[in-house]
């Protein structure tokens, strides 16, 4: 074989392999991983960090401040395949139990560029509902230790941490964490 034609053959070769490596990471992405259970953190465990976050006009709020009623606290961001994935199970668990719990969708504004408009656009066109909170300057992401996203935390009514999820969630993990800190 020439010199040249060897070059083709390795060209095709390396954009086949280029090409296979793309659809494979794309597909992955669609496969959201979903934690099969929460872990539970010990009941002495401190209370939950606390943290000021912004609602979606720009008010103030501390997590302790709303204390007396159970909260899942989810840390995420709209570009984000698995946060984008889990949305539907808040949606849903917002809808049927707003007046029982606090759910508090924490977006890591500034984040890869993140930005209000995108949130903005990202709830409008999937018609989602739930209030939206804000961690402007990654304070809720700090003392969270928030390495990865979405991240998923459970809070009774007088603020115990008492479990957490990381990963995607879907409608059994936050029924079973609903359970622990309802149940408490």
């Amino acid at each position: 074989m020439s010199k040249q034609v060897k070059a083709i053959l390795g060209g095709i070769l390396f954009a086949a392999a280029i090409t296979a490596a793309f659809f494979a990471y794309n597909m992955l992405l669609d496969r959201a991983y979903v934690p099969e259970s929460i872990a539970e953190v010990q009941r002495d465990a401190q209370l939950a960090p606390d943290f000021t976050m912004e609602d979606e006009l720009g008010n103030e709020i501390r997590l302790s401040d709303l204390r007396g009623k159970p909260v899942i606290l989810n840390f995420w961001a709209s570009w984000c395949p698995s946060c984008v994935v889990e949305t539907t199970y808040f949606e849903a668990l917002y809808r049927e139990m707003e007046d029982d719990i606090h759910i508090l969708k924490v977006n890591l504004i500034g984040s890869r560029g993140e930005t209000r408009s995108h949130v903005d656009a990202f709830m409008r066109e999937g018609g989602y509902t739930f209030p939206l909170f804000f961690d402007a300057l990654q304070e809720g992401s700090r003392v969270y230790r928030v390495s990865q996203i979405p991240v998923t935390f459970f809070i009774d009514a007088e603020g115990y941490l008492l479990a957490h999820a990381l990963g995607p969630v879907d409608g059994s993990i936050l029924q079973a964490g609903l359970e622990l800190i309802i149940n408490e």
